[in-house]
């Protein structure tokens, strides 16, 4: 078979055999695809590039035996920066593990390649805005996955989502309803969160606003902080996996 070239961001490598890497990297048009770096391993290798995950790569890919091997390649978008600061490393190590948990083919691929490549670049160049990309990120996943809704009207009363109120909005599917004291305190640490209407109107943001701008938006701290926690539990739900990854954080912050 022909060798190929591809344009992939590297998600993560691992050792194999003594000096060799296998990679995993993030297609447009083939999806999640491992590929093995030979020599990766040893001092000043040329292929060594290919390991640092967060990197958008063009890259030369032989086929044998059904199996990818690295020929050559390049950086295209260095995002090394997201190194320079703990929060935008646990950020994108979070991106990464999310990805890598997902499976994409088609249509689905091209998406989150491109939010993939988006949410990395923002965490490079806007590292003050983690909490944003993180929420914003996961929410999108999750629309490309097809298992969020826009929430428009309540499911108790066919109500106009307003400003205002407080709503219970539910971890295993796509109802929300006027979060009324006693349901509220019955329901909520089950399946269902309690959110504002901003965090409303942030989640439907995120799910159909141009990739492009997906990261701009902005929101109050408190805000923020609700965004984080509902998108991860909902999250958490949708793919069966606990992802804590900013907890780190959540703790090193409780310390200072």
């Amino acid at each position: 078979m022909e060798p190929f070239s591809c344009r992939g961001i590297i998600l993560a490598s691992r050792e194999f055999k003594e000096k060799d890497r296998l990679v995993s990297v993030l297609t447009a048009d083939r999806g999640l695809v491992t590929i093995c770096a030979k020599g990766s391993g040893r001092p000043g290798s040329k292929s060594a590039f290919a390991t640092i995950p967060f990197m958008v790569c063009d890259l030369v890919v032989s086929v044998s035996h059904g199996y990818y091997y690295l020929k050559e390649g390049t950086i295209v978008e260095n995002n090394s920066d997201i190194m320079n600061s703990l929060e935008t490393m646990t950020c994108a190590s979070h991106i990464s593990a999310c990805l890598l948990d997902s499976t994409f083919q088609g249509d689905m691929a091209h998406e989150a390649y491109e939010l993939a490549a988006y949410a990395f670049y923002m965490l490079a160049k806007r590292p003050q805005d983690y909490l944003v990309i993180y929420s914003a990120f996961n929410w999108r996943l999750l629309t490309v996955a097809g298992l969020t809704v826009r929430y428009e009207v309540t499911n108790n009363g066919g109500e106009e989502i307003m400003p205002g109120n407080s709503y219970l909005v539910s971890l295993t599917g796509g109802t929300i309803e006027i979060a009324k004291n006693t349901k509220a305190g019955r329901l909520t640490g089950t399946d269902y969160r309690i959110l504002s209407f901003d965090c409303i109107d942030a989640l439907n943001y995120f799910s159909d606003c141009p990739v492009n701008r997906l990261f701009t938006a902005k929101a109050s701290a408190e805000v923020l902080s609700a965004l984080k926690d509902f998108t991860t539990a909902y999250l958490s739900v949708q793919f069966d996996k606990d992802y804590d990854g900013l907890k780190l954080l959540d703790e090193i912050a409780s310390r200072r």
